[in-house]
């Protein structure tokens, strides 16, 4: 990815964050000469110094079949996005532009092989999203052996995080008028809430 110095996330802890709170990823592998990709839910957990992705895919998806832990995968991750029109700016000869943060993080993933683990990852990433439910759902609601089934549909997978690339491009190298100016802008018309607060954070704190 390109990262201008000004608009680098130096700080893997708010990389990091930003996979927590925007867990749906696009991993892409690059196995037989072409890109593939999958969308799909990560499972972010941090096991000693080390950060490790996890997920799934259908066994249908031939994706899996790169995931033999020495071929690198790039898993990117998308925060707040949006248009910023050069109107709300305070200065003028400005042109349009996209703010956004993202994350991009690499690793080699590979299958995990043990059913009893897999189960147990399957069953950790579906509890990330129930938690907050009024009556959270769980894998022991399934009746006897459709775990069992279930697991043999999908592919589990873990990815070891070995470099993390953050791009926050957040207005940090135009005045400080301007940046409040789109700032502005986007809460009077309606744009991403999350980006107007990103924007507002003054540049030597981002």
């Amino acid at each position: 990815m390109y990262v201008p110095p000004h608009f680098a996330q130096k700080e893997s802890a708010e990389c990091l964050a930003l996979i927590e709170r925007e867990p749906f990823g696009l991993l892409v592998t690059g196995s037989g000469g072409a890109p593939f990709a999958t969308h799909l839910p990560f499972l972010l957990q941090q096991r000693g110094a080390q950060a490790v992705l996890t997920g799934h895919v259908a066994r249908a998806n031939p994706h899996w079949r790169a995931f033999d832990g020495a071929q690198e995968a790039l898993a990117v991750f998308q925060g707040p996005h949006g248009y910023i029109s050069p109107a709300w700016y305070a200065s003028s000869a400005k042109v349009p532009t996209w703010n956004y943060v993202a994350v991009h993080a690499y690793g080699a993933p590979r299958v995990v092989e043990d059913a009893g683990a897999a189960l147990e990852a399957i069953a950790s990433l579906t509890a990330r999203f129930e938690t907050g439910r009024p009556d959270p759902w769980t894998m022991s609601s399934l009746p006897d052996g459709a775990a069992e089934k279930l697991l043999a549909a999908l592919v589990v997978f873990e990815m070891p995080v070995v470099r993390l690339e953050g791009k926050w491009k957040l207005g940090q190298h135009m005045v400080e008028e301007d940046r409040l100016g789109a700032v502005a802008g986007l809460e009077r018309e309606g744009g991403d809430a999350a980006l107007a607060e990103a924007m507002r954070i003054p540049k030597e704190v981002v």
